[in-house]
Protein backbone atom coordinates (compact mmCIF):
# COMPACT_ATOMS: atom_id res chain seq x y z
CA UNK A 1 0.00 0.00 0.00
CA UNK A 2 1.78 3.52 -0.95
CA UNK A 3 1.33 5.68 2.08
CA UNK A 4 1.43 9.06 0.45
CA UNK A 5 -1.07 8.37 -2.16
CA UNK A 6 -3.66 7.25 0.46
CA UNK A 7 -2.63 10.28 2.25
CA UNK A 8 -3.56 12.68 -0.91
CA UNK A 9 -6.76 10.40 -1.22
CA UNK A 10 -7.49 11.87 2.43
CA UNK A 11 -7.14 15.23 1.40
CA UNK A 12 -9.07 14.43 -1.57
CA UNK A 13 -11.61 12.92 0.84
CA UNK A 14 -11.75 15.80 3.26
CA UNK A 15 -12.35 18.30 0.04
CA UNK A 16 -14.82 16.19 -1.14
CA UNK A 17 -16.92 16.22 2.15
CA UNK A 18 -16.58 19.85 3.19
CA UNK A 19 -18.03 20.46 -0.62
CA UNK A 20 -20.76 18.70 0.03
CA UNK A 21 -21.57 20.41 3.37
CA UNK A 22 -21.99 23.96 1.24
CA UNK A 23 -25.14 25.57 0.40
CA UNK A 24 -23.58 28.07 -2.83
CA UNK A 25 -22.81 26.38 -5.83
CA UNK A 26 -19.49 28.80 -5.68
CA UNK A 27 -18.29 27.03 -2.64
CA UNK A 28 -19.23 23.47 -3.63
CA UNK A 29 -16.73 23.92 -6.97
CA UNK A 30 -14.16 25.48 -5.13
CA UNK A 31 -13.75 22.50 -3.02
CA UNK A 32 -14.69 20.29 -5.54
CA UNK A 33 -11.68 21.65 -7.28
CA UNK A 34 -9.05 20.94 -4.38
CA UNK A 35 -10.33 17.60 -4.08
CA UNK A 36 -9.67 16.72 -7.84
CA UNK A 37 -5.77 18.33 -7.14
CA UNK A 38 -5.34 15.56 -4.69
CA UNK A 39 -6.99 13.02 -6.69
CA UNK A 40 -4.59 14.02 -9.48
CA UNK A 41 -1.62 13.53 -7.53
CA UNK A 42 -2.74 10.35 -5.86
CA UNK A 43 -3.12 8.85 -8.98
CA UNK A 44 -0.34 10.18 -9.88
CA UNK A 45 2.11 8.10 -7.58
CA UNK A 46 -0.03 5.48 -7.74
CA UNK A 47 1.01 5.00 -11.86
CA UNK A 48 -3.11 5.36 -12.30
CA UNK A 49 -2.33 7.54 -15.24
CA UNK A 50 -6.00 7.25 -16.81
CA UNK A 51 -7.25 8.14 -13.24
CA UNK A 52 -5.01 10.96 -13.13
CA UNK A 53 -5.73 12.33 -16.45
CA UNK A 54 -9.44 11.90 -15.82
CA UNK A 55 -8.79 14.51 -12.60
CA UNK A 56 -6.26 16.67 -13.97
CA UNK A 57 -9.22 17.55 -17.14
CA UNK A 58 -12.02 17.28 -14.17
CA UNK A 59 -9.94 20.12 -12.14
CA UNK A 60 -9.83 22.22 -15.33
CA UNK A 61 -13.14 21.40 -15.60
CA UNK A 62 -14.10 22.99 -12.10
CA UNK A 63 -11.96 25.87 -12.68
CA UNK A 64 -14.15 26.56 -15.77
CA UNK A 65 -17.59 25.76 -14.32
CA UNK A 66 -16.36 28.29 -11.32
CA UNK A 67 -15.30 31.52 -13.88
CA UNK A 68 -18.52 30.54 -15.17
CA UNK A 69 -20.62 30.40 -11.43
CA UNK A 70 -19.29 33.54 -11.01
CA UNK A 71 -19.88 35.33 -14.32
CA UNK A 72 -23.33 33.88 -13.68
CA UNK A 73 -23.40 32.20 -16.28
CA UNK A 74 -23.54 28.48 -18.19
CA UNK A 75 -20.74 26.67 -19.38
CA UNK A 76 -21.35 26.33 -23.48
CA UNK A 77 -22.45 23.17 -24.90
CA UNK A 78 -19.10 23.70 -27.04
CA UNK A 79 -17.02 23.49 -23.74
CA UNK A 80 -18.72 20.59 -23.09
CA UNK A 81 -17.90 18.92 -26.62
CA UNK A 82 -14.54 20.04 -25.70
CA UNK A 83 -14.19 18.37 -22.30
CA UNK A 84 -15.31 14.80 -23.92
CA UNK A 85 -13.38 14.60 -26.63
CA UNK A 86 -10.25 15.42 -24.06
CA UNK A 87 -11.46 12.68 -21.71
CA UNK A 88 -11.71 10.34 -24.85
CA UNK A 89 -8.21 11.21 -26.44
CA UNK A 90 -6.61 11.08 -23.35
CA UNK A 91 -7.86 8.05 -21.87
CA UNK A 92 -6.75 6.48 -25.45
CA UNK A 93 -3.12 8.12 -24.81
CA UNK A 94 -3.07 6.56 -21.24
CA UNK A 95 -4.93 2.89 -22.20
CA UNK A 96 -3.28 0.32 -20.32
CA UNK A 97 -5.86 -2.40 -20.35
CA UNK A 98 -9.85 -2.33 -20.02
CA UNK A 99 -9.97 -0.83 -16.10
CA UNK A 100 -8.13 2.20 -17.48
CA UNK A 101 -10.93 2.91 -19.54
CA UNK A 102 -13.35 3.18 -16.25
CA UNK A 103 -12.22 6.99 -14.85
CA UNK A 104 -12.65 8.23 -18.38
CA UNK A 105 -16.30 6.80 -18.85
CA UNK A 106 -17.09 8.07 -15.23
CA UNK A 107 -15.20 11.30 -16.20
CA UNK A 108 -17.36 11.46 -19.13
CA UNK A 109 -20.41 10.69 -17.60
CA UNK A 110 -20.04 13.25 -14.44
CA UNK A 111 -18.91 15.73 -16.80
CA UNK A 112 -22.29 15.46 -18.59
CA UNK A 113 -24.40 15.36 -15.37
CA UNK A 114 -22.25 18.38 -13.94
CA UNK A 115 -22.83 20.29 -16.86
CA UNK A 116 -26.85 19.78 -17.44
CA UNK A 117 -29.52 21.38 -15.27
CA UNK A 118 -31.48 18.55 -14.32
CA UNK A 119 -30.67 17.29 -11.13
CA UNK A 120 -32.00 13.87 -11.41
CA UNK A 121 -30.04 13.36 -14.12
CA UNK A 122 -26.88 14.93 -12.65
CA UNK A 123 -27.70 12.50 -8.94
CA UNK A 124 -28.52 9.45 -11.58
CA UNK A 125 -24.95 9.68 -13.06
CA UNK A 126 -23.30 10.29 -9.68
CA UNK A 127 -24.79 6.54 -8.61
CA UNK A 128 -22.93 5.25 -11.57
CA UNK A 129 -19.93 6.77 -11.65
CA UNK A 130 -19.47 6.17 -7.62
CA UNK A 131 -20.10 2.42 -8.52
CA UNK A 132 -17.96 1.88 -11.64
CA UNK A 133 -15.16 4.25 -9.59
CA UNK A 134 -15.29 1.50 -6.72
CA UNK A 135 -13.85 -0.79 -9.50
CA UNK A 136 -11.34 0.86 -10.46
CA UNK A 137 -9.78 2.20 -7.33
CA UNK A 138 -9.85 -1.00 -5.54
CA UNK A 139 -7.84 -2.40 -8.94
CA UNK A 140 -5.15 0.52 -8.55
CA UNK A 141 -4.79 1.08 -4.90
CA UNK A 142 -6.78 4.04 -4.34
CA UNK A 143 -8.31 2.45 -0.89
CA UNK A 144 -9.29 6.02 0.68
CA UNK A 145 -10.88 7.04 -2.99
CA UNK A 146 -13.15 3.78 -2.33
CA UNK A 147 -14.43 5.76 0.90
CA UNK A 148 -15.02 8.58 -1.34
CA UNK A 149 -16.77 6.97 -3.48
CA UNK A 150 -19.24 5.65 -1.13
CA UNK A 151 -20.00 8.95 0.58
CA UNK A 152 -20.65 10.42 -3.39
CA UNK A 153 -23.04 7.00 -3.55
CA UNK A 154 -24.80 7.97 -0.31
CA UNK A 155 -25.07 11.90 -1.30
CA UNK A 156 -26.32 11.06 -4.82
CA UNK A 157 -28.64 8.55 -3.65
CA UNK A 158 -29.90 10.67 -1.00
CA UNK A 159 -29.90 13.66 -3.56
CA UNK A 160 -31.79 11.51 -5.79
CA UNK A 161 -34.61 10.19 -4.06
CA UNK A 162 -34.87 13.92 -2.24
CA UNK A 163 -35.77 14.99 -5.73
CA UNK A 164 -37.59 12.10 -6.56
CA UNK A 165 -39.69 12.35 -3.78
CA UNK A 166 -40.31 16.32 -3.88
CA UNK A 167 -41.42 15.62 -7.95
CA UNK A 168 -44.07 12.95 -6.49
CA UNK A 169 -45.24 15.20 -4.17
CA UNK A 170 -45.85 17.88 -6.89
CA UNK A 171 -47.92 15.54 -8.78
Amino acid sequence: MNVLAQIFGAFALLFLVISYLQKKRINFLNFQFFANIFYVLQYFVLHAYSGMVAFLISTIKMFIFRIDEKKNKSTSIFFLILLEFSFIVLGILTYENLYSLIPILGACLFTYGAWQRNLKITYFIGIVVALISNVYDIIVGAYVSVISNLFELLASLIGFIRIFKSSNEDN
